[in-house]
């Protein structure tokens, strides 16, 4: 046991501890209080308890779903129930791609094995959207980001705020959902502000792009064949694509490394998220793919989702239903 709580204390909270355990040994208090500390949670009186119970019931999913492709760990979402992580973060696609888009026409033709546009530096650090439905514009400045670095060599970080304040009138609801599409099509007919220039605030606010320069201007954007994982697995091999997914499950709350695969999600596209490569771990492929709950989620702010090579398929979460990407 004291091999455990010095485990405990040099890894802060990994849950690989407790796969030695039976659930009738984990220390729920002691965890709880580690789990504050580290994650600087502080409650009330009157919510203390229903705290500790999320948290414990949370646990349990782990400890259960330890023998997966991913692995689940603690993370700033452990204290929240399934319920108020889906109204905190998700919003329902009621509709699939934009108007102003064309179809990519898919050639069909060889791609890499893998690819990582990470390491190739075009894609931003992870950023945080908070308590804000504003998903739809990390995708839509991470895809630009990405084709802005790859066409003019310029890696530059776009605002997410701007679009939340400013594309109402292309069919966008600021912190309570939007279309990728929407946002391609505000900036191809207004340009985007640098993030230093239009900082992100986490709520909609009075837009002021008069008062930034445009950075960063586009003339087209694409929507991928839906339900073609080829088709996007080309995509992918020249740029960063935007992708809505399913992401409204305990999985996707608790996730922190590994291939998530069919048993951790559906396919009720509820939240919009980058494709920044593909590969294989394990004998398993994935598409690797940007968030934007911050670096304390997930593998550093990224996830790994199983991929298939599949002409005629919604893809795991969805993540083949509605793909789409800017041109410059």
């Amino acid at each position: 046991m004291v091999l455990i709580i010095r485990y405990i204390m040099q890894s802060l909270l990994s849950i690989v501890f407790i796969s030695f355990m039976s659930l009738g040994d984990i220390n729920y208090n002691y965890l709880f209080h580690h789990y504050q500390n580290q994650f600087g949670k502080t409650y009330s009186i009157e919510e203390y308890d229903q705290k500790f119970n999320i948290f414990k019931e949370n646990v349990e999913f782990m400890f259960k779903n330890r023998d997966k492709n991913y692995t689940l760990d603690f993370n700033q979402f452990t204290d929240m129930s399934i319920d108020e992580f889906k109204s905190k973060f998700m919003f329902k696609y009621d509709s699939f791609f934009g108007e102003n888009c064309e179809e990519m026409s898919y050639s069909g033709k060889s791609t890499p094995d893998s690819i990582n546009w990470v390491e190739k530096n075009v894609v931003t650090p992870v950023k945080d959207q908070g308590q804000c439905g504003s998903c739809w514009s990390f995708s839509a400045t991470g895809a630009m980001e990405g084709i802005n670095a790859i066409k003019n060599g310029k890696l530059i970080s776009l605002s997410e705020q701007q679009l939340v304040d400013c594309s109402s009138s292309y069919g966008n609801v600021g912190c309570n959902g939007g279309l990728m599409d929407n946002a391609f099509s505000y900036v191809i007919d207004n340009g985007i502000c640098s993030e230093e220039d239009y900082p992100y605030v986490g709520k909609v606010d009075f837009c002021v792009s008069t008062d930034c320069n445009s950075v960063f201007e586009m003339n087209s954007c694409y929507d991928v064949p839906s339900n073609n994982e080829l088709a996007l697995k080309e995509a992918v091999s020249q740029q960063p694509v935007s992708v809505a997914i399913e992401a409204d499950t305990r999985v996707f709350q608790l996730y922190s490394s590994g291939v998530i695969t069919s048993d951790g999600c559906g396919t009720n596209l509820d939240h919009g998220v980058l494709i920044v490569g593909y590969g294989e771990e394990n004998e398993t492929p994935y598409w690797l793919v940007k968030n934007s709950w911050g670096s304390t989620w997930g593998e550093d702010g990224f996830v790994k989702i199983a991929r298939s090579n599949s002409s005629s398929s919604k893809g795991t979460c969805g993540i083949a239903m509605q793909p789409s990407y800017p041109s410059v």
